[in-house]
């Protein structure tokens, strides 16, 4: 999904909801009510509408929508290369 860059934000605490999917806020305390296991990360790059998300070159972002799969791997709800300093940080979460 295509988002404007004036709805990014920058750094925040990444979390798991009870899905397994990667999610980030803007303060560790909702990230820490929000989590399905109280477990939150820092997360340093950009994000929207709790997606992190990645510049697109057409001065948009799109979202990754990833999820943590029970194996390890991750996922990317459409498809999308997940960069290895954002998987990085969800597997922190295993």
């Amino acid at each position: 999904m295509s988002t404007e860059a004036s709805a990014v934000k920058n750094g925040g605490y990444g979390y798991l909801d009870k899905n397994g999917i990667f999610k980030v806020v803007s303060t560790e305390v909702d990230a820490k009510k929000q989590s399905a296991d109280g477990r939150v990360v820092g997360f340093a790059g950009p994000h929207a509408y709790g997606n992190p998300v990645v510049p697109t070159g057409t001065g948009e972002y799109d979202q990754l929508a990833i999820t943590l799969h029970k194996d390890g791997s991750l996922t990317e709800s459409e498809g999308f290369t997940i960069p290895s300093h954002i998987g990085k940080v969800v597997l922190e979460l295993q």
